[in-house]
C-alpha cells in the first residue's frame, strides 16, 4: 500500500511548513530533491507530532503534492491569456487561489487554510532538464514563500555570498530564494541557515561597472527588493511583505557592484 510521507522544512528551526507525497507516485530522485531544497524526512513520531501541528496552529502549512489526474493535466498545459506575461499566473477564485506553472503544476491554496494541493508529473523535481529543474525549484520557493510570510520571514530570488545577497531574476537565480528572518536576523537559503550579520548587503550586479561599487539610495533598494521579491499574488505584494521589505531596506545596505566580479556558486546537484 501506499504511504504519504512527510518532510518539514528547516526542520531545526521548528517551522510548522510541511510538504506531504507518496513516493510510489513520482521518480527516486524526487526525495532527493527535496532535502537539497532543505526539507528534512520525518520519522513516524515526528509525522504524528506534525499532523498535531497542523490542527492546532493556524501558522502551519502542508503543500500536498501528487500526481495530476487528467483533468489537472489539462489545465497544467492548457492555453490561457495569462500565459503571455510568463510561465507562471495566480488566478483568484472565491475563497481560494489558483497558481500554474504551465506545462508542470497546478497549486490550488488559501492563507485561511492550512492544507494546499499541488498536483504535477511523475517527473517533478527529478528530472535533469535545465527548464524542469528551474520550474521545480520556482514553484518550491513560490509554496515558501506564501507559507513563510506568516512567520515574518521573506523571500527574494538570489544567491546568498559572503555578508549578503545578490538579488538575480528568477531564471538568473536558476530558480534559488533566499529567506530573510527579518526578527530573528537570519538567512535560510539552500546553502543552509546563516546568521543576519550587520554588515549585511544586497548587491546588483551591473555588466557595465568595472572596479568599484556604487551605494544605492534607500528607495532604489526598496525598489529593487520588490522588483525581485518571490512572493507572487493577483493584487500585489501584501502589507506583511511590503512591510517587512521596509524593514530589510532600513537594516542593509545596497550596492551596485561589477558583474564582471561576481562568481556563482558551482553545484551540478541544484
Amino acid at each position: 500500500m501506499s504511504k504519504k510521507v512527510y518532510y518539514q522544512y528547516q526542520k531545526e528551526l521548528n517551522l510548522p511548513v510541511y510538504i506531504s507525497m507518496d513516493p510510489q507516485s513520482f521518480e527516486s530522485g524526487f526525495g532527493d530533491f527535496l532535502v537539497a531544497m532543505k526539507f528534512v524526512k520525518l520519522n513516524e513520531k515526528e509525522e504524528v507530532e506534525a499532523l498535531a501541528i497542523l490542527k492546532k496552529n493556524n501558522a502551519s502549512r502542508c503543500l500536498n503534492i501528487s500526481e495530476a489526474s487528467p483533468s489537472v493535466s489539462r489545465q497544467i498545459q492548457s492555453t490561457m491569456e495569462s500565459d503571455r506575461y510568463g510561465q507562471e499566473s495566480v488566478i483568484p477564485k472565491p475563497g481560494y487561489q489558483v497558481y500554474r506553472y504551465k506545462n508542470v503544476g497546478f497549486m490550488v491554496y488559501s492563507f485561511g487554510v492550512k492544507a494546499w494541493e499541488f498536483g504535477c508529473y511523475s517527473d517533478f523535481g527529478s528530472s535533469k532538464e535545465a527548464d524542469k529543474k528551474l520550474a521545480a525549484r520556482t514553484v518550491i520557493h513560490r509554496y515558501l514563500s506564501w507559507a513563510l510570510v506568516h512567520h515574518g520571514i521573506l523571500g527574494l530570488w538570489g544567491v546568498t555570498v559572503d555578508d549578503g545577497m545578490v538579488l538575480q531574476r528568477t531564471i538568473e537565480s536558476r530558480g534559488e530564494a533566499v529567506f530573510i528572518d527579518v526578527v530573528g536576523n537570519r538567512i535560510l537559503s539552500l546553502d543552509g541557515i546563516k546568521k543576519l550579520g550587520p554588515k549585511f548587503k544586497v548587491l546588483r550586479l551591473d555588466p557595465t561597472l568595472h572596479g568599484r561599487n556604487i551605494r544605492m539610495t534607500n528607495e532604489e533598494l526598496l525598489s529593487f527588493m520588490s522588483a525581485h521579491c518571490s512572493y507572487l499574488d493577483y493584487t500585489g505584494l501584501s502589507v506583511p511583505v511590503r512591510q517587512m521589505i521596509q524593514t530589510l531596506a532600513r537594516m542593509t545596505e545596497g550596492l551596485v557592484h561589477p558583474e564582471e566580479s561576481f562568481r556563482p556558486r558551482t553545484d551540478l546537484s541544484l
